[in-house]
């Protein structure tokens, strides 16, 4: 089963190593970078200035997006996120509806380029637009005083359950929890 990426160095560097680095003749994949079913990259959404709005951003991985929105859905709808929605705003993953039409090929440029470049299928989860903290570009500065930590503990929450479901762990969860997975599951 493919793993988890955790990028802690130079993506450029990572994806052509990954590309060269071949598995042996019976391998079920030909390098790291085929092992790859969907690349998740998290960044910028620990901010609530302003609120985390992420956006879909490809069409070819939007129905992760969707699966992902609407676990944020059922875990709202469940009281277990703790984040407090602001007026005017729905949830962090608001382009569920999104239609095929409307996307561009307009993206934000990140980490995730040079596999995307190599065929790597993305999900970018970035907000849009950045949270004021981002670089300093306002001031203010950019380091953990400034995450809000229920909007934190929401992403892990949210991202763990796509995992899990993404993994198809039901069996291995407690009995409750997996209960109320297979009840209110996703098409994933």
């Amino acid at each position: 089963m493919p793993g988890v990426i955790l990028l802690i160095r130079d993506s450029r560097a990572l994806a052509e190593e990954w590309e060269s680095d071949f598995y042996p003749a019976a391998s079920a994949y030909k390098n790291p970078l085929r092992s790859i079913s969907l690349f998740v990259l998290l960044d910028l959404l620990g901010s609530s200035d302003p609120w985390p709005r992420v956006p879909s951003y490809f069409l070819t991985t939007h129905w992760a997006y969707q699966a992902m929105a609407k676990i944020e859905k059922r875990m709202r709808d469940l009281g277990v996120l703790e984040s407090v929605i602001p007026k005017g705003e729905r949830q962090f993953l608001p382009d569920i509806n999104k239609k095929s039409t409307s996307f561009s090929r307009g993206y934000v440029e990140d980490d995730h380029i040079p596999f995307m470049a190599r065929g790597v299928e993305i999900l970018h989860l970035i907000t849009s637009p950045f949270p004021n903290q981002w670089h300093n570009q306002k001031g203010i500065p950019d380091d953990g005083e400034h995450l809000n930590i229920p909007i934190c503990d929401d992403w892990a929450k949210i991202v763990t359950a796509f995992a899990a479901e993404w993994m198809d762990l039901a069996d291995y969860m407690p009995k409750r929890l997996a209960r109320r997975a297979e009840n209110s599951k996703t098409e994933l």
